[in-house]
């Protein structure tokens, strides 16, 4: 599914009911890095996974993208499907960005998930890392 925000468009799937479990990609990653779980997950909730902002099928919105503007931009999807509470498992980066949401709307959340995540700040030789990448992709 596509949803336009902000003059660009973020993909989505949104598979299942019950209640909502969103599932955020790492960094240089996409929503189909999921494609394995949902499945089973779906038989019991609603799963929703984004690709985040210029990652797989979804836009850029800039030259670099804060945690807080791509928690904005789920948010978005959230808010478009009337989404008020959910699960949020967020890998590496994904993590970061679920962790953005749970801090500007903690009532939404009924649980949060970091895999391969943490909750501190990238250090300096993470930076160095992410840098490098992001001049090879």
């Amino acid at each position: 599914m596509i949803l336009e925000y902000k003059g660009i468009q973020v993909f989505f799937s949104d598979q299942g009911l019950g209640k909502t479990i969103v599932l955020l990609h790492g960094f240089l990653e996409n929503s189909s890095m999921w494609n394995h779980l949902i499945p089973d997950l779906q038989k019991t909730h609603r799963v929703i996974a984004v690709d985040l902002l210029g990652h797989g099928q979804t836009g850029c919105l800039g030259y670099v993208h804060s945690m807080e503007l791509m928690a904005e931009t789920v948010e978005a999807v959230l808010n478009h499907l009337n989404i008020e509470e959910k699960t949020l498992v967020g890998h590496s980066m994904g993590g970061y960005v679920a962790l953005a949401i749970a801090e500007k709307n903690p009532d939404s959340i009924r649980g949060l998930c970091l895999m391969n995540s943490t909750y501190l700040p990238d250090n300096d030789e993470r930076r160095i890392l992410r840098t490098r990448a992001n001049l090879m992709a």
